[in-house]
């Protein structure tokens, strides 16, 4: 377990590190993509991780927030982070996380796309307020995390 789980942390790094030395050969990813790229498949993996795990496949589930969690840890090395629009960098990466966790996991656990449970804060949250658009609403914020790292970052 502590093999898979180490190959598996190691696996944004080699992914979103990797260029070849000499300099005129360099890859560039433009700061957008990367910051959208890392923080849709964090967010995501997590919310499959989370889904696998509350359905009893708690090594998968727990491996895959592992590198969810890698893949945060390892952004500010990959991303070109300063304290000025570190704000942005939040602001996107909770808006993805509002626009796509739920959904992931429902779809994981093979619930309706819709479906809000009552275990977490955010679930009770959610039930109180019952929001009749909530597709539209988490469209918004998913369309807010990618716009804001085109435009800001």
């Amino acid at each position: 377990m502590k093999k898979l789980t180490f190959l598996l942390l190691l696996i944004p790094v080699l992914t979103f590190g990797q260029y070849i030395p000499e300099k005129r050969y360099r890859i560039q990813i433009p700061e957008p993509v990367k910051v959208i790229g890392l923080y849709t498949a964090s967010v995501v993996l997590e919310a499959i991780g989370d889904g696998l795990y509350d359905d009893g496949q708690k090594q998968l589930g727990k491996s895959l927030q592992a590198v969810s969690l890698g893949m945060l840890l390892v952004s500010p090395a990959v991303l070109d982070m300063d304290r000025d629009n570190f704000w942005w960098y939040l602001v996107s990466y909770v808006s993805l996380r509002i626009g796509l966790f739920d959904y992931t996991y429902n779809v994981t656990r093979g619930l309706p796309l819709d479906y809000i449970g009552d275990s977490s804060y955010t679930d009770k949250v959610l039930q109180e307020f019952n929001p009749p658009h909530q597709l539209m609403v988490r469209g918004v914020f998913f369309t807010l995390g990618i716009v804001i790292p085109i435009n800001e970052l």
